[in-house]
């Protein structure tokens, strides 16, 4: 692969990445979302890529995001095999100051990457709301697939 194509390859990853999480953040009435890796035993989620209501600034993002308040909540889910996690949020709760949401939603894929953690997608949102049937298997499609473009696509 060439670099011109490397970068064009790259760029349309990220662009349709972006563009699903903006569909995403609407879909969901989420105040921000982001996709990135969550690595259960460091306990945090690296963000890759982020989409914000308003005026807030979108694109990459090497945010990383604590689970220490709700590391019992993570682990559970991942041993779990579970798509879904959602967590209540509120103003006393220790996530509070980092995640300043009603209810953090994260899906995720089965399968771990060899070395990158859970692909997940992380939505802050404005109050809970009921997932159809089909949307965590359509999210995790959607994780799955940026992963092995991504992976294909890096070094």
């Amino acid at each position: 692969m060439t670099g011109a194509a490397l970068v064009r390859h790259l760029d349309d990853l990220r662009f349709a990445a972006l563009r699903a999480l903006r569909q995403l953040l609407r879909a969901l009435d989420a105040e921000r979302i982001a996709l990135g890796r969550l690595h259960p035993l460091e306990g945090v989620i690296h963000e890759e890529l982020v989409w914000v209501s308003g005026s807030g600034r979108c694109g990459e993002s090497e945010r990383k995001v604590s689970c220490k308040p709700f590391a019992a909540l993570v682990k559970a889910w991942v041993a779990s095999g579970e798509d879904v996690l959602g967590i209540p949020i509120g103003p006393l709760s220790p996530a509070w100051p980092e995640l300043p949401c009603d209810h953090l939603l994260l899906v995720r894929t089965s399968e771990r990457t060899a070395g990158e953690g859970y692909p997940v997608i992380l939505a802050q949102l404005r109050g809970v709301i009921p997932l159809p049937d089909a949307a965590p298997r359509a999210i995790s499609i959607l994780l799955k697939e940026y992963a092995q473009r991504s992976a294909s696509v890096l070094p």
